[in-house]
């Protein structure tokens, strides 16, 4: 299972749609399971839960690196440090759902960091996930689907579709389409980043100079521009659906549909889509002159970006106004 030679008797096309609905199927029924299986009602049940889920998490993901450590030094090979660190969106979201889910054991449900928190995982992290078993690029086609190396992927990629879904179930928060501006930060942020480890390293994390898995269904679009179509589908899909939430929430209570929003929520999306306006200029500038320090420059929106927000959200006090 932790072979470094351990290969199937033919090689495994995983981008046939056999393949991939197969995956879908085991996905789905193993997803499914854990969601039924899982406990709901009990507190102390569900905070165990919440902390096996974030552990289970953290292992995967240093199992992982510690894998592909152990093979360089089985073959000898210089170990790339920082591309085994992986700035990729699904690695990001790892972290950010164990720390999510550690943090809901201790903190209130309605503290405000977790509720960005728990936006972003569902917002970014769940479709960053479902993207990864659409397009299966990261599943190694020279090892079986039991082979370490694919069972960590598959199975760190469930928990990242199940544990958002669970935390919305156990009513540690309710999707509000008010909070929609907040995927649409995460995602600059996440690009920002990965930008920067991208510029760093010349390596594509987070698709930052092309996208496969649109290449893949015959969509071309130019760098750095690419980035901005994907941004734009994560947050229409979101919006559809968190919009179509509401709808349902307010049919069930037998209330009009109702959305108040703040002067806070109104100003930090505006102040988000002109940074996101701005990032693709940034990357051209920049990108394709990796590797280079020059993808540090990345760091200045990213920490300008965070501190413009804290600052609306004082200087707005979320002032409420229909």
């Amino acid at each position: 299972m932790f072979d470094y030679e351990c290969f199937p008797e033919e090689y495994i096309n995983w981008f046939t749609t056999e393949n991939i609905l197969k995956l879908f199927g085991f996905v789905i029924g193993v997803s499914l399971l854990l969601l039924l299986v899982l406990p709901k009602k009990s507190a102390k049940a569900i905070k165990i839960t919440k902390i096996i889920l974030a552990i289970l998490l953290v292992a995967l993901e240093i199992g992982r690196f510690l894998w592909y450590y152990l093979r360089a030094q089985h073959y000898g090979d210089k170990f790339d440090w920082w591309a085994r660190i992986n700035f990729h969106m699904c690695t990001m979201m790892v972290w950010l759902n164990a720390i999510t889910l550690i943090l809901s054991c201790c903190l209130k449900k309605n503290n405000k960091l977790l509720t960005l928190f728990y936006h972003i995982i569902i917002g970014i992290g769940f479709w960053g996930a479902l993207i990864t078993f659409m397009h299966p690029e990261f599943i190694d086609s020279w090892f079986t689907i039991w082979h370490f190396k694919n069972s960590q992927t598959i199975l760190t990629h469930i928990i990242l579709i199940v544990s958002p879904i669970y935390l919305l179930i156990t009513k540690h928060f309710k999707i509000e389409v008010k909070n929609i501006w907040v995927i649409l930060g995460a995602l600059l942020m996440v690009g920002q980043i990965s930008a920067f480890a991208g510029a760093c390293d010349n390596f594509n994390f987070a698709y930052c100079f092309k996208c496969n898995f649109l290449l893949k269904i015959g969509i071309e679009i130019p760098f750095p521009w690419h980035i901005v179509f994907i941004l734009c589908v994560f947050y229409i899909v979101d919006f559809v659906i968190w919009f179509l939430i509401e709808m349902v929430r307010a049919i069930i209570h037998h209330k009009k549909l109702k959305i108040n929003i703040t002067k806070f929520e109104i100003l930090a999306f505006v102040y988000t889509l002109i940074n996101v306006t701005l990032h693709p200029f940034l990357m051209k500038a920049i990108l394709p002159q990796a590797p280079t320090l020059l993808g540090l420059l990345f760091l200045i929106p990213l920490f300008a970006y965070v501190f413009g927000i804290f600052t609306l959200y004082k200087i707005t006090h979320k002032k409420k106004m229909s």
